[in-house]
């Protein structure tokens, strides 16, 4: 019979790890369930004030222009609100109007109502918008093909303002509804993470 012999290992022995010490304790806020919630509230409630403030300054500029005509050049020459100095819209400024104005009354309510929902019926018109402005845009400076019914005292073409080289009436209410887009977008995504 064959004998096992069993060897005894010698385990090595290390130093003990080193024992650290902290002094102090830095405190982390976490916030509760109901702060973040109150947080992300808070948030979207500047952003729904955001899509009012910017349809209503969008409003109250092309009624500026169509009744005052430039500020620029009214506040040069000292008279701010001149009454036989207005501009008249040409068709595309109209549905742009059509477009523009009804955001400022649904948006004006959803705020009185506090429904966080409102920008549901906001951002068809203000997407529509968009691409209509893009097209007036491209009338005035790129000469796209014009298939309205501009005329020609009032051609949807006309440059009437063109602030250093590119901002027109057209391209100031691209802007507006360009923002107003992008508010109501986060807002449909604030209100899916709820």
């Amino acid at each position: 019979m064959a004998k096992t012999v069993k060897k005894k290992r010698k385990l090595a022995s290390y130093p003990a790890a080193p024992k650290f010490q902290i002094d102090e304790v830095s405190e982390v806020e976490v916030l509760e369930p109901a702060e973040a919630e109150k947080a992300t509230t808070d948030a979207q409630d500047y952003v729904l004030y955001f899509i009012f403030l910017f349809a209503f300054i969008s409003m109250l500029g092309s009624l500026y222009f169509s009744t005052f005509g430039d500020p620029v050049k009214n506040l040069l020459s000292g008279q701010i609100f001149p009454l036989d100095s207005g501009f008249q819209p040409c068709e595309l400024c109209w549905f742009a109007r059509i477009l523009m104005y009804p955001i400022t009354f649904i948006s004006l309510v959803g705020l009185i109502k506090e429904d966080k929902h409102f920008t549901d019926y906001v951002l068809p018109l203000s997407t529509i918008g968009i691409f209509l402005d893009i097209f007036h845009y491209g009338l005035q400076k790129f000469n796209f093909p014009n298939p309205f019914r501009c005329t020609l005292s009032v051609p949807c073409s006309a440059l009437q303002v063109q602030y250093f080289g590119f901002i027109t009436i057209p391209f100031l209410a691209l802007v507006g509804f360009s923002l107003i887009t992008i508010l109501c977008l986060i807002n449909l995504k604030m209100n899916r993470k709820k």
